[in-house]
C-alpha cells in the first residue's frame, strides 16, 4: 500500500475578512484615539482638552464622533466589574466560598448558595437576552414595504377626503 505525499508548504491568498465588513473593529484616526484614550484617563472634556492643550469645543466634536463614542463604550465596558467575564470569575468564586464555607463549618442554610446560583443564573440569562436583541437589532432591516393607493374620484369618502375638500375649499 503506497502513501502519496501531501504538500502543505504551499501559498494561499484569500480575504479572511471578505464577508465581515460590519464586524472589522472601528477604524478611527490617530488624533480621535489620542482623544479617546485621554477621555478615559481624565474623566471629563476639561482636563482632556487641558492635558492635550486642544479646545473644549474640538475635544467634544470628537468625542461626538460614532466611532469614537463606540471605542470607548466598548473600553469602559471591558474593564474591571463591568466586564461580564471578570463580573462572572468573581460570582464564580464567591459560589466556590460559600461552598466550601458550608463543608468546612457544617452549619449553613442552602438558601444563601440558591441565592447565589439564582443571581448567576439571572445575570447570564439577561446577558443572553441583550446579546439576542442585539444581534437582532443589528440584523434587522426593512424586509418589505407596502404603499397604498387611492385611486377615488376626488379625495376619497374618509376624514383624509374630507379633509382636504375643506382645505380646497378654503384655499379658493
Amino acid at each position: 500500500m503506497m502513501h502519496r505525499k501531501i504538500r502543505l508548504d504551499f501559498k494561499l491568498n484569500f480575504c479572511y475578512n471578505l464577508g465581515m465588513k460590519n464586524e472589522i473593529a472601528t477604524r478611527m484616526s490617530p488624533e480621535g484615539l489620542e482623544i479617546a484614550n485621554a477621555y478615559l484617563e481624565y474623566g471629563s472634556i476639561t482636563e482632556t482638552s487641558r492635558a492635550l492643550a486642544v479646545d473644549e469645543d474640538t475635544v467634544a466634536d470628537w468625542l461626538g464622533k460614532r466611532e469614537i463614542k463606540s471605542y470607548i463604550d466598548q473600553v469602559y465596558l471591558d474593564l474591571g466589574y463591568r466586564n461580564r467575564f471578570k463580573l462572572g470569575n468573581v460570582l464564580d468564586k464567591i459560589i466556590e466560598q460559600k461552598l466550601e464555607e458550608a463543608e468546612e463549618s457544617e452549619v449553613y442554610t442552602n438558601k444563601d448558595i440558591v441565592d447565589l446560583l439564582q443571581l448567576a443564573h439571572k445575570m447570564r440569562m439577561d446577558e443572553m437576552k441583550a446579546q439576542a436583541e442585539y444581534e437582532k437589532a443589528k440584523s434587522s432591516s426593512i424586509k418589505t414595504q407596502n404603499n397604498v393607493q387611492i385611486n377615488a374620484e376626488g379625495f376619497g369618502t374618509g376624514n383624509y377626503g374630507e379633509l382636504m375638500k375643506k382645505l380646497l375649499k378654503e384655499g379658493k
